[in-house]
């Protein structure tokens, strides 16, 4: 391909659905650090204190004082210790999220299902359009694998302008929004790939699902074939000891209790592994007896299932605490900013042959557009909605 060829195919790639990919990118960026904005925003997501010990005999102690009555559905230590325990509590057969201190078990407030994190979170994973809107989400890294491939081609000699001095912004010179283009694509080249290859695993994984097909390990028979009666489930601190006895080096954070019957209660943790996401590491329990029914470890996984729940942290920045997700959030703040110049600098480009902006955006642009719009309008009045489960294995408190 000549020259002018790769640059209208990275031009075409970063116009096609530019609105829709600069959507994404600032939410993401916004959700690597969507924990640290409620922190910001109220009391009730700080952690008194910061030691990595979690008291769960404690938090169930000040649960069954506060919400007697009440089932817990599941406990979330965070791995930043400066983040409260959230506990997913059902109350009065509604859902409710109750803020502990991990260290102490000390209350600090509750809330619904519906907060900033949630937000985020589903607004950057799949546009709150469910299976239609990760497919859409998903399908932008073909894109950002086309911007990787086609940016060291169009900026030639790309390695001696590292530290060259971009010209004065101005308004209307795209000269100077095409130097800045470029020092922030050079230097955010290596998160970009990032991005992409995470990106391209994602829609991999979608298509995979879609399709029926096993790629994770599978819970073993002892799990799978479980028949027990949980109508009087073992306490919290019964469940954590069983599965601190049967896996010693696991640093419990979570507990997950099911809500189908025969199905097992499952404690997560992290146990000193490189780039893996909590799930990676844990111990199925019966809930009726405690009895530990097995155990699975990171470091047995096969390949496939190993990058699967490495993905999540090399996407989100969250596998070395606050370090990594500030670094993430700053290049993807950078990123978010190519994708603006980058439209910028086309529709400078263009606007005097084509003065219309949707002439210039295009069917493709005006989709994107919409599809933005919708998804925000979606979110908003979705993304708090959350009714608790009709029966719960879990013990009365």
């Amino acid at each position: 391909m000549k020259a002018k060829q790769w640059f209208n195919l990275h031009a075409w790639a970063g116009l096609l659905v530019g609105s829709l990919l600069l959507i994404t990118c600032l939410s993401g960026t916004l959700a690597t650090l969507s924990h640290e904005i409620e922190y910001l925003s109220d009391s009730k997501f700080r952690a008194l204190s910061h030691s990595p010990n979690t008291d769960f005999a404690a938090i169930e102690n000040t649960l069954a004082q506060r919400y007697p009555g009440s089932q817990i559905i599941s406990i979330l230590r965070h791995q930043q210790p400066y983040l409260a325990t959230e506990v997913s509590l059902k109350w009065q057969q509604q859902f409710l999220f109750v803020y502990v201190d991990g260290a102490t078990g000390q209350w600090l407030g509750e809330g619904q299902w519906g907060r900033v994190s949630r937000f985020l979170r589903n607004w950057h994973m799949n546009l709150s359009m469910g299976w239609t809107g990760k497919l859409i989400v998903t399908s932008l890294a073909i894109l950002l694998v086309i911007l990787v491939v086609t940016s060291p081609i169009v900026y030639r000699q790309w390695w001696r302008h590292f530290l060259k001095k971009p010209r004065q912004l101005k308004t209307t010179n795209r000269s100077s929004w095409a130097d800045w283009h470029k020092l922030l694509g050079l230097w955010s080249y290596w998160f970009i790939v990032v991005m992409a290859i995470t990106g391209v695993w994602y829609l991999v994984e979608h298509t995979l699902q879609t399709a029926k097909i096993d790629h994770y390990i599978k819970p073993p028979a002892e799990v799978t074939d479980l028949q027990t009666d949980a109508a009087h489930p073992p306490a919290i601190s019964a469940m954590v000891n069983a599965a601190q006895s049967a896996f010693p080096s696991l640093q419990i954070r979570a507990i997950q209790y099911p809500s189908k019957a025969n199905k097992p209660v499952v404690v997560l943790g992290d146990n000193d592994d490189i780039l893996v996401r909590l799930r990676a590491n844990k111990v199925y329990l019966d809930p009726a007896s405690a009895d530990v029914l097995a155990i699975q470890k990171a470091a047995d996984l096969p390949v496939i299932a190993r990058i699967k729940d490495t993905a999540d942290p090399l996407h989100f920045g969250n596998f070395a605490g606050l370090g990594t997700k500030l670094i993430w959030a700053v290049f993807g703040c950078l990123m978010t900013c190519i994708c603006m110049a980058g439209l910028y600098m086309n529709w400078l480009r263009v606007k005097r042959k084509q003065p219309s902006l949707l002439q210039w955006f295009g069917i493709m642009g005006a989709v994107s557009v919409l599809l933005v719009c919708c998804s925000l309008l979606l979110t908003t009045q979705t993304f708090s909605v959350r009714q608790a489960p009709a029966k719960l294995y879990s013990p009365v408190l």
